[in-house]
């Protein structure tokens, strides 16, 4: 078929008979620079009607950049130059009962009963470049949209600025679950005037750029308010901890790295036009409108900067509306779908839009479309809303009667540059309608197309940069939300830094007479634990100095645990408390003379040298004192040994007399002389005493003007009390 005349979508219907005459349906391609509607049920044939007009739009040279919800739109990149079974092979679905060679011949035939074949196939795949894009996935190509926010001309002065910074903050907030209303929400309002502190810079508002500026903003007030009335500090961190999260979150990483999100590389830039795909289907709802709010808002920014043009030069095409233009929410995709339903007709850009679900779309807005292709309804809710939309819609009112006339891939169509509306047959779609694609399947795609290994190359560069340090804010730190203090510790030297606890603490270590000096001491614990109550219960590092300020050069810096926020410094700290003194646990050297333990790490000869200068006493009393204990002890000595001599003596005389007793050499026993070696006894004993206490303040007097022998210590198991611990200080360090 030759299309030259236009867009070849099908062929007319007649009314009045349902049958499919020989007359084409050709669509100017400028007729949907005032936009399109395809809506219709489920088995409507309404995404077949959108696949083969982007099949006809790329084939006029006109590049399309696509958003997929559903997963369906890759199968534009299944068209088979050949339409041979074995291109059909890898991707048919034999559970159905159907081959490759079935298909193949289905395919073939269905093509050549419009007039097309292999080489109209082949012509259209050769024309054009097609990549999908897979935001928040690897599967495709991935796409940098937390990176997006570069500078508009003009910066936030500008509308363009102002709604670009808009619609990237109410997307940003939603994502992290926060009331995104532009006015009345005040994260909203602090977020985007720190992207307003960044466009002043000359700086991207990328993620880490606004968590740091949202932290610390460099602007003292907000309105007319002081920025402590307007938004505490207090309670700016709650916003800045969700935002760190998203940033440490691995489940976002994906949408931190990959090709930048350029408008013009997506439609390419003048070359072979490009067919564009983003696949949201593995999102959820939040990160879908996130992508799209994103992205429509850059596509938005982007046409400001073009000429204007009466002629189609690119077609944004969204595959399923429903939850991004509801009549009554605004989510943050509306604003700006809605802008460029009103303005993308003077830049030569047409949106066209598909669903299923008409009862949840804002016509009001949609009036700004000039095309409706209307397939098979079957709620009533559903037909009595799309009614009133077309109703509203400009000379809407005299398609209403051909509602009741479309059926499977017949569709009503109401175009305003046709005099009046007809009903169409979709042709034949050259690409291979097979279902939704899977990731695997996209990833299947990728290797083979020439267009998405260049696209992925891009994001393999892109990323390179990011990890040498070529990104904008590469280095800095996740933001520690007050009152954390933040310090750097360097281990290794290496390029990523970990987040640890920094424990800084005083021990006094208590033995049965004495103790050790107090000791200071730093321990880091890991923070990488599953909440603060587990923190004390990783290997601590020992043995670093603490600094103020980051290292030189670059550094990656892994994520802060969720659980680290301003209300958790309380019950971390408790755990401090009552883990530390056990962890603190140490063998040690006891001086069994003047009862002093060692400290820790301290040898015997140390702890004997500490002790020789350690006494309280000036040197000279100390030995004074010494030397009268010591002749004291002489005078002891020879007492107790004289007394022992008499005691001796005393007992030989007594035990005489008992043994003349018992010879009979005497009449009576002499029980005096035996009470008298009994006291003698006693004497002696508390001589002995006197000497041995006496030995012992010797001795005792000795290791403190002297160093003692290292011999003699005990080595002692002790621990802590809670009392005997003080904790100094704690915060997050960055450990490399």
């Amino acid at each position: 078929m030759d299309s030259e005349a236009g867009l070849f979508l099908g062929r007319l219907v007649d009314p009045a008979t349902g049958k499919t005459s020989a007359a084409p349906l050709l669509l100017d391609p400028d007729d949907l620079t005032t936009h399109g509607l395809i809506v219709g049920m489920t088995g409507s044939g309404k995404t077949a009607l959108g696949i083969v007009l982007i099949e006809e739009l790329l084939r006029k040279g006109i590049p399309v950049l696509a958003i997929d919800p559903k997963g369906d739109l890759g199968n534009l990149l299944l068209g088979f130059p050949d339409l041979s079974p074995g291109e059909f092979a890898p991707w048919v679905d034999t559970s159905t009962g159907a081959t490759a060679e079935s298909e193949s011949r289905r395919w073939t035939d269905g093509l050549g009963g419009w007039g097309l074949g292999a080489p109209d196939v082949a012509a259209m795949v050769a024309s054009r470049d097609a990549v999908i894009y897979t935001p928040g996935s690897t599967a495709g190509i991935p796409v940098d949209l937390l990176g997006s926010l570069t500078p508009p001309e003009g910066g936030t002065a500008t509308e363009e600025g102002r709604d670009l910074v808009t619609s990237f903050v109410s997307a940003l907030l939603g994502l992290v679950g926060f009331e995104a209303d532009p006015v009345k929400s005040r994260e909203h309002v602090l977020l985007s005037k720190c992207a307003e502190a960044l466009f002043g810079q000359g700086r991207t508002a990328t993620l880490e750029a606004l968590i740091q500026t949202a932290a610390e903003p460099p602007f003292a007030a907000v309105g007319a308010l002081p920025l402590e009335t307007f938004f505490p500090a207090k309670e700016r961190q709650g916003l800045v901890l969700a935002l760190n999260n998203l940033l440490a979150s691995p489940a976002t990483a994906a949408f931190r790295s990959g090709v930048p999100l350029d408008v013009e590389a997506l439609l390419g830039r003048g070359q072979r036009p490009r067919l564009s795909i983003f696949t949201i289907s593995h999102l959820g709802d939040a990160e879908r409108v996130f992508v799209v709010a994103t992205l429509l808002a850059q596509v938005r920014s982007w046409l400001r900067r073009q000429p204007g043009s009466p002629a189609l030069r690119a077609v944004v095409y969204v595959d399923e509306i429903f939850g991004f233009f509801p009549p009554t929410a605004e989510p943050p995709t509306k604003r700006p779908l809605l802008a460029l339903l009103k303005q993308a007709r003077a830049f030569g850009t047409g949106i066209v839009l598909a669903t299923q679900n008409p009862v949840d779309l804002d016509y009001k807005g949609l009036a700004n479309c000039g095309a409706w292709w209307v397939g098979t309804l079957q709620a009533e809710r559903d037909r009595a809303r799309l009614t009133e939309g077309l109703a509203s819609a400009d000379g809407g009112g005299a398609a209403l009667g051909l509602l009741d006339r479309t059926r499977k891939r017949v569709f009503l169509l109401h175009d305003v540059h046709r005099k009046e509306p007809v009903l169409v047959e979709t042709r034949w779609a050259m690409s291979y309608l097979r279902g939704p694609m899977t990731k695997d399947e996209i990833g299947k795609l990728r290797a083979g197309s020439p267009a998405a290994a260049a696209a992925a190359a891009r994001a393999a560069e892109a990323a390179a940069q990011a990890a040498a340090g070529g990104a904008e804010n590469e280095g800095a730190a996740p933001i520690v939300p007050k009152p954390w203090n933040v310090r750097w510790a360097d281990r290794r030297g290496g390029e990523i830094a970990s987040s640890h606890l920094y424990v800084r603490y005083a021990v006094r270590y208590r033995g049965a007479k004495g103790s050790s000096d107090e000791v200071a001491g730093l321990r880091l614990y890991p923070l990488d634990v599953a909440a603060p109550a587990d923190v004390m219960e990783g290997e601590a590092l020992t043995g670093l100095e603490l600094a103020e300020t980051a290292p030189a050069g670059s550094v990656r810096y892994a994520g802060l645990p969720g659980w680290l926020g301003p209300s958790t410094v309380k019950e971390v700290e408790k755990s401090i408390r009552e883990r530390l003194p056990d962890k603190l646990a140490e063998r040690l050297l006891l001086d069994p003379v003047t009862g002093k333990l060692s400290n820790p790490g301290e040898n015997g000869e140390a702890f004997a040298a500490r002790i020789a200068s350690s006494g309280v006493d000036a040197p000279a009393a100390m030995a004074e004192k010494l030397e009268k204990k010591r002749r004291d002890l002489a005078a002891a000595e020879e007492a107790e040994k004289g007394r022992s001599m008499e005691t001796l003596a005393t007992g030989l005389g007594a035990a005489i007399d008992l043994i003349g007793g018992l010879l009979g050499k005497r009449k009576s026993l002499r029980v005096g002389k035996v009470t008298s070696v009994l006291s003698k006894h006693r004497m002696e004993s508390t001589a002995e005493s006197k000497v041995a206490e006496l030995r012992a303040e010797v001795e005792e007097l000795e290791g403190k003007v002297g160093a003692p022998d290292p011999a003699r210590f005990q080595v002692v198991d002790v621990v802590p009390t809670k009392a005997q611990v003080d904790l100094v200080g704690i915060g997050v360090a960055w450990v490399r």
